[in-house]
């Protein structure tokens, strides 16, 4: 996933704040990249923003025209070396940090020769610099860049002489919202610095600022495939997305999965913090009262996006604590954003019975997910994924995990919730954007894609 923000008219602390408010998109790495229209300054390192920056390091990062990303991996491991943005003074000087995954990166990356990380942006700054040291002007350049890479996208970059260039692949996957001069993953890094929503970038779409001129272009016209599992999880509720309020879409996924629900109980208790908004919307439908029975660590991340299994399983049993007043002597309906692996699920259980719980039954705001994601979710490996190997993933999660019973979110009942036409649902329903069957075909159970060579 990632968090990005580029800012066409402010200072560093102005990024530093929008990377802020991103944080929860990525707590590998992250950095910024200013531009005075002389010269680049950059400092990037391991860890959260917090850690990282530094008064005087801000002070460092002069100019008025800057770019940031809080990074959590899809491709490459090293949190120092693979950390955004990337700046390239060869052949065109370059600053740049995206959003989302190249699936065709490993062959691109034996056609553009050596590069200094595994990080896939890297060879869009490779290609972009390359098209322009050929004299095109940044428009065709841009271009060039849509017409070789397969995957999902959001890019923003600052090139010496031109100004800030904004970018988003032709299907729009993943977000990209502006305002105000200020392009960023989700609006509420435009809040926090006191910017106006304006909208979102267009498919395929290429926009210029230098100097206050604004110059845009749909570079490649195709129908947007946003990813659903924005307004399912990544995504903060308080943010705007599509013109789309991220808690509201969760509130009616709540609503829809109710529907399903043919049970009796005592309460409804959302797993915290994704799911309280897709928890009460159900509550509301079913009229079962809700009530927080989950108190959440604040100082420990979000469990999906780390590393490893093993991380995830750890931070589970840290994050969460029961309130055994609300759960004791209970049939409680256990509401969950997704289920992945399954393996945070079953801890899940045991942790609301060990509280004493009479039953336990488990609802899920998604549909299962049956398919690998190549376009920057880190689960790109079927094996790894729970109902890819089922046929019944409601009968089959409920006895992996020692639930009463499960309940899944019909596909109609996602898309109906978020109210957008053609997102993109490849993870459930195999419909990918773009052409990924050599990555289908040839995947090695084990390995990440980037690494099949």
């Amino acid at each position: 996933m990632c968090g990005i923000i580029g800012i066409s008219d402010g200072d560093s602390t102005q990024v530093y704040a929008g990377l802020y408010a991103l944080q929860h998109r990525g707590q590998d790495s992250c950095g910024i990249l200013t531009y005075d229209k002389e010269e680049f300054y950059l400092k990037k390192a391991p860890g959260l923003v917090t850690e990282a920056f530094t008064e005087n390091s801000l002070r460092e990062l002069k100019g008025n025209m800057g770019i940031g990303q809080v990074r959590y991996p899809t491709v490459g491991g090293d949190f120092s070396r693979d950390a955004q943005p990337f700046f390239s003074t060869s052949p065109v000087s370059i600053g740049i940090a995206h959003n989302g995954n190249i699936a065709n990166y490993a062959k691109i990356r034996k056609k553009v020769g050596k590069l200094t990380s595994w990080c896939d942006v890297e060879v869009i700054l490779n290609i972009l610099a390359n098209e322009l040291s050929a004299e095109k002007d940044i428009f065709a350049a841009v271009a060039s860049v849509m017409s070789q890479v397969n995957g999902a996208y959001s890019v923003v970059s600052i090139v010496d002489k031109v100004g800030m260039v904004v970018f988003r692949d032709p299907f729009a996957i993943r977000p990209l919202v502006e305002g105000e001069g200020v392009f960023a993953s989700e609006s509420v890094a435009l809040d926090i610095i006191g910017k106006k929503l304006e909208g979102d970038v267009k498919p395929g779409e290429c926009i210029v600022i230098n100097d206050g001129s604004v110059e845009r272009r749909r570079l490649v016209k195709e129908k947007p495939r946003h990813c659903m599992f924005e307004y399912v999880y990544f995504s903060r509720p308080d943010s705007i997305v599509e013109g789309k309020s991220v808690y509201e879409v969760r509130v009616n996924m709540g609503r829809e999965l109710a529907k399903k629900w043919d049970k009796d109980a005592d309460v409804v208790v959302p797993v915290p913090d994704t799911a309280r908004a897709a928890a009460f919307g159900f509550s509301e439908e079913t009229g079962i009262p809700y009530r927080e029975g989950l108190i959440k660590n604040r100082y420990v991340g979000r469990t999906f996006i780390m590393p490893s299994q093993s991380s995830r399983e750890n931070a589970v049993r840290i994050k969460l604590n029961p309130i055994k007043n609300v759960l004791k002597g209970k049939k409680v309906v256990l509401v969950e954003d997704s289920v992945v692996r399954g393996t945070t699920s079953k801890n899940l259980i045991d942790l609301v019975r060990s509280a004493g719980a009479k039953e336990v039954h488990f609802a899920v705001s998604c549909p299962p997910i049956r398919w690998p994601c190549f376009y920057g979710i880190d689960m790109t490996r079927k094996g790894e994924l729970f109902a890819a190997n089922v046929e019944d993933a409601e009968k089959e999660l409920a006895k992996k995990i020692g639930a009463d019973s499960v309940i899944y979110q019909t596909l109609d009942g996602l898309k109906k919730a978020i109210g957008i036409p053609n997102l993109c649902t490849a993870c459930i329903d195999g419909n990918y954007p773009t052409d990924v069957s050599f990555l289908l075909n040839n995947h090695k159970e084990g390995k990440r894609p980037y690494e099949e060579d």
